[in-house]
């Protein structure tokens, strides 16, 4: 494709952060754009099985604590909760209706948002819900399950999962993103022992982010 062409596609205004990176090559900081896409898709493995994970352990463990499989709607739990959670399962159920399908506890829960489920992780719930949600890290050192600890990993990786999700680059601090790998490591390997074995043919982004440094940096 020629430059006026990828312009067009892409935006210049999409490119230019990549283009002002590479001190105006436009062929590097083409080169750059795609390893920024690379390098999201390595980063899929990870968050599915973290996300998908994170979501049913904590399913799991309100299921226990209001003794029902529907907890998003028992009265005791929207007692406790604010708009934003509320808000966010009516959204969840709404969508389901308008692709005609039959509502049931298993597409509520993986209709939720990822922001839904580290919302639960606030500081507003510490006295309420955390001394339940705490056991949906079982193999995480008592030591470090602390709810301010599970918020602040957690969100942390939402903020990169979103900006992968909306296309927008990630790929400026190569350090930060191999920091961003440990941090999502550890949590699933908080969720569970055997997580990151049954797993480790799927994560590459360790090789992905090093076959990009000499041209990014």
């Amino acid at each position: 494709m020629d430059r006026k062409a990828i312009q067009r596609i892409f935006s210049e205004e999409r490119l230019a952060p990549y283009v002002k990176h590479h001190s105006g090559d436009f062929e590097n900081a083409v080169e750059h754009y795609k390893s920024n896409i690379k390098i999201s898709e390595a980063f899929y493995p990870l968050l599915s099985i973290l996300e998908v994970g994170l979501r049913n352990n904590i399913h799991g463990q309100l299921e226990r604590r209001f003794n029902d499989k529907n907890w998003f709607e028992n009265p005791e739990f929207i007692k406790l909760v604010t708009r934003f959670q509320v808000d966010k399962i009516t959204e969840a159920r709404n969508a389901i209706l308008r692709e005609k399908k039959e509502i049931s506890t298993g597409k509520i829960i993986s209709e939720l948002s990822f922001g839904f489920w580290t919302s639960l992780l606030d500081s507003k719930f510490e006295h309420s819900l955390w001394k339940n949600i705490r056991f949906a890290f079982p193999n995480c050192p008592k030591k470090n399950r602390k709810r301010k600890t599970m918020s602040k990993k957690f969100n942390g990786i939402r903020k990169l999962r979103n900006r992968i999700f909306h296309h927008e680059p990630i790929s400026w601090n190569l350090p930060a993103l191999i920091n961003y790998e440990n941090e999502m490591i550890e949590g699933i390997n908080w969720l569970d022992k055997d997580l990151i074995s049954w797993s480790h043919d799927l994560i590459h982004t360790n090789e992905t982010i090093m076959n990009s440094k000499t041209l990014i940096q």
